[in-house]
């Protein structure tokens, strides 16, 4: 009813996908599964993508977090890539040495 009224799966504001998708995650709200993944594929601040794995994670869903994680390592910046997966309960990629 919540997203009926407010329309807040589709809201565009940060602020609140970092609330409300979480909560549609917990709660197996379909809508928010699309939306959460378009957003950390296209968000790459941590106080923006550990809600959603946490959520995911918290919600027996880690293999679908592993899964977006993964799909989304060449876009993070490495200290996000640490923080989710140490929230994912994954170890992180290693980076690759530089040979000059």
């Amino acid at each position: 009813m919540i997203d009926a009224d407010y329309n807040v799966t589709a809201d565009p504001d940060p602020e609140v996908k970092q609330r409300w998708l979480p909560i549609g995650l917990t709660k197996n709200y379909d809508p928010a599964f699309e939306a959460a993944h378009t957003w950390v594929s296209t968000m790459g601040r941590c106080k923006y993508l550990t809600s959603i794995y946490a959520a995911l994670q918290n919600s027996g869903k880690h293999d679908l977090g592993v899964q977006w994680y993964n799909e989304n390592i060449d876009f993070y910046h490495p200290v996000a890539l640490s923080t989710e997966a140490r929230v994912l309960n994954i170890s992180p990629p290693t980076e690759q040495a530089v040979v000059l």
